[in-house]
């Protein structure tokens, strides 16, 4: 098992959707017909309808007291039409630092059982957060070294956070206090007891820190038409449709950070210093015992954008049996239109409920991360975090992984630019047809070379089979007398773990079905060599290249070949 795989559990326990066991049997009382409009208090809001074909619907009450509107359809529910929207959404977290490593620690280094029956042991977990009279205890004393200590987190590297005030400290933990009561509440809940709910158009702006719900409890979410906005951090967007999930048109938007200033979901729960800091972003929740159905051929198809924040796939309920008996796991469906993960000010990524396989048989589906993510060591790229299977369409990794058990390129583009790989941590990777056109610094399979120096969760390929397809690599020019490097001026193809201390004994098999091409146009002519442009971790696996590979350039000539040692030979005229 690999890191990957660790850190995606971990997220799904954290991450988990309050919704994902909501009961259709939610109270009945002061239910009244949904009005064609209206401003809507603090306090919860019952409404029933089965169209909804217009209306300014708003709430004026946010945060820790908000406004709660819910609109029930019980034999299904279609939103035609309409706005719902918050009028002020509140800021809890103003003037308080949320950044990694500048944030005021709030966890109280001495773990509860520091004196008691597990004293003798070393906790990982279990920490608490400070009270406000143990806040105050620490300055009333005025020992500076132990304020200092009290307050810097572990991400700190020994920096204390400016200011490091009794105000500041007591404003830090009023608002993680706050925060996590307003993202247990609701702002908008638009469900159907039994069929579909249906969203046809309308302008869903969900600003709020408060969680949202929009549910089909016993049939499907089908949304045509319309478009979605998610932001503001705190509690996820839930969309739910027990029965299966068809996202064919309109838009969806999921961003952690409104108007560049990154959001807070909360203070990290986990209760461990080396978590000692905020939970940045914004969730969005897609829940369900069927299958998530994306575009249609022959159709434009949805926009679906999810940035600063992890997208959760889960069950609706839980499966009864094993094995055989066992229903089988949802899978994503893309067909058409398009899903794009970004990550600006932190990565962006997918937290998964069961063993969810994306199968692209059209659309395009993007993943990306700022350069500044990719430069801090701390952080990881954004991510498509689950098998996948390209048949057609295109995928673009743009500093950005996709990663999955036994992934497959079948057909279809693509594109790794910046620093990218396509890799599988376990089962293979295996490449029959499609293109894929690969930067100087990206790599088919895992970056060669990545450590934890890098990033978290360095890179890890197990098996890989290449059999087919057309892989495009571009070369950058060396400085005069240097020789070309892979990872630095042309991608390559590795298998291995990145790991000295382990033994994967991956297997990398290229054979004669694949075609590779080489843009040389920046190198002048002559003769090269690249080693190792096909590898394997050293002492750690198996090369299987059969013959030669001949190597193209972009005309179709014939300027080389990859050897059976992994080395590329190119001969320019």
């Amino acid at each position: 098992m690999t890191h990957h795989v660790s850190v995606l559990a971990l997220s799904l326990a954290l991450a988990a959707s309050p919704h994902a066991a909501a009961s259709p049997a939610d109270d009945d009382t002061n239910v009244a017909p949904l009005p064609d409009g209206g401003r809507f208090g603090a306090g919860v809001h019952r409404f029933s309808a089965s169209v909804i074909d217009g209306g300014d619907f708003v709430r004026t009450a946010d945060g820790i007291e908000p406004a709660s509107v819910e609109i029930r359809g019980r034999d299904g529910l279609v939103i035609d039409g309409g706005t719902f929207r918050t009028a002020h959404p509140v800021d809890l977290t103003r003037g308080v630092e949320l950044g990694r490593g500048k944030s005021i620690s709030l966890y109280n280094k001495t773990h509860p059982e520091a004196s008691g029956a597990g004293a003798s042991r070393a906790p990982r977990a279990g920490y608490q957060l400070y009270t406000a009279a143990q806040v105050s205890e620490f300055f009333a004393n005025g020992d500076a070294e132990r304020i200092r200590s009290a307050f810097t987190s572990a991400d700190a590297n020994d920096v204390p956070p400016e200011p490091l005030t009794e105000m500041a400290v007591l404003a830090a933990l009023g608002a993680a206090s706050s925060v996590m009561r307003a993202r247990d509440q609701s702002a908008w809940k638009l469900t159907a007891d039994s069929g579909d709910l249906v969203v046809n158009d309308g302008v869903l702006d969900f600003n709020s820190l408060n969680q949202n719900l929009i549910a089909a409890r016993d049939g499907k979410l089908v949304w045509n038409g319309g478009d979605l906005s998610s932001r503001g951090g705190g509690g996820e967007t839930t969309l739910q449709g027990t029965r299966g999930i068809e996202l064919l048109g309109g838009s969806i938007s999921s961003a952690g950070a409104v108007n560049g200033t990154v959001s807070p979901i909360y203070y990290d729960p986990r209760q461990r210093l080396d978590r000692d800091r905020w939970t940045l972003g914004k969730y969005l929740a897609l829940v369900t015992d069927g299958d998530i159905d994306i575009g249609s051929a022959g159709t434009p198809g949805p926009a679906i954008r999810v940035s600063d924040g992890m997208v959760q796939i889960m069950r609706a309920s839980k499966p009864s049996g094993d094995g055989a008996t066992r229903p089988p796991a949802p899978s994503v469906n893309l067909r058409s239109g398009s899903i794009s993960l970004h990550g600006e000010h932190r990565s962006t990524l997918l937290a998964l409920g069961a063993d969810v396989t994306t199968v692209i048989g059209g659309g395009t589906l993007s993943v990306s991360s700022s350069q500044s993510l990719i430069d801090t060591p701390t952080e990881s790229p954004s991510m498509w975090n689950m098998q996948t299977v390209l048949e057609d369409g295109t995928i673009n990794l743009d500093n950005g992984q996709l990663i999955g058990a036994d992934s497959a390129i079948k057909g279809g583009v693509v594109n790794l630019t910046g620093l990218s790989a396509i890799y599988s941590p376990m089962g293979a990777l295996t490449i029959s047809g499609g293109a894929i056109n690969v930067d100087p610094q990206s790599f088919i399979g895992a970056i060669k070379g990545d450590s934890k120096a890098r990033s978290p969760y360095p890179t890890a390929q197990q098996d890989m089979v290449i059999d087919g397809g057309t892989l495009n690599f571009r070369i950058v020019a060396p400085e005069p007398g240097e020789p070309l490097v892979v990872g630095t001026h042309i991608g390559g193809i590795f298998a291995g773990d990145n790991n000295p201390a382990k033994k994967s004994e991956p297997t990398l098999t290229i054979g004669k079905g694949t075609r590779i091409i080489v843009d040389t146009g920046n190198l002048l002519a002559g003769s090269y060599r690249i080693a190792d442009f096909a590898s394997v971790d050293d002492g750690d696996g198996t090369l299987a290249i059969a013959a030669a590979v001949p190597v193209h350039d972009p005309t179709g000539a014939v300027i080389g070949s990859l050897a059976t040692d992994g080395s590329l030979a190119l001969q320019l005229n």
